[in-house]
């Protein structure tokens, strides 16, 4: 299937799935969707399946930046509350879109590490080849991060069918953080660890709100 078709079935799937979890609280069509579009790229694109490929140097840039975006997360949040009263209420009402309580700890960890995976593969794969690839030295030269910027705008415009902007400002903020891991690291597995630790942290171990 041509790569063209990559965003706009992403988009479609995200918008589905994001609706369903804003109208019902139900991640399950998401997750069926995600795991579909991921098995397009894995099964059908050899391209996907050399980012998938394994080493050293990137699975230690993807726990380290597990740790660093995880931190700064907390440390932002804490920074932002005094500046505006209205977050900790905002946050609050995101859980509870996202139904966060209505699952089993366990649960709702392999789920979102699941999720990680599925929209790593499908958000930060084949749409970024464009940007990681370039002949050049740099990885984060101005037209990869440009690249990484739309999609992730479009990652997070993709949520907003949840009704709540928050969650759109959240994923475009982390979208680009790990489509930059990813372009860095021209392999889909430091994105995958940070963001499948950033869910872990801020969904299951230790909520913001």
């Amino acid at each position: 299937m041509s790569p063209r078709l990559d965003l706009p079935i992403a988009v479609a799937s995200w918008l589905v799935g994001f609706a369903w979890v804003g109208l019902a609280g139900s991640w399950t069509p998401l997750a069926i969707l995600a795991t579909l579009a991921a098995g397009r790229l894995a099964l059908g694109d050899a391209g996907t399946r050399r980012l998938l490929r394994p080493r050293v140097g990137v699975l230690v840039l993807g726990a380290v930046g597990g740790v660093v975006m995880v931190g700064a997360t907390y440390g932002l949040y804490r920074a932002l509350v005094p500046l505006f009263p209205a977050l900790p209420g905002a946050t609050r009402g995101l859980y509870g879109l996202l139904n966060a309580a209505g699952y089993r700890p366990k649960a709702l960890g392999a789920l979102v590490v699941w999720l990680s995976f599925c929209e790593e593969l499908v958000w930060r794969g084949r749409p970024l080849n464009d940007a990681s690839d370039a002949p050049t030295s740099d990885p984060l030269h101005g037209w990869a991060v440009a690249r990484v910027a739309a999609v992730a705008l479009l990652y997070g415009a993709a949520t907003l069918a949840s009704r709540s902007l928050l969650l759109g400002a959240v994923a475009a903020g982390c979208g680009f953080a790990w489509g930059l891991l990813r372009v860095a690291g021209r392999s889909l597995w430091p994105a995958v660890l940070t963001h499948a630790a950033w869910d872990l942290a801020v969904l299951v171990v230790w909520p913001l709100s």
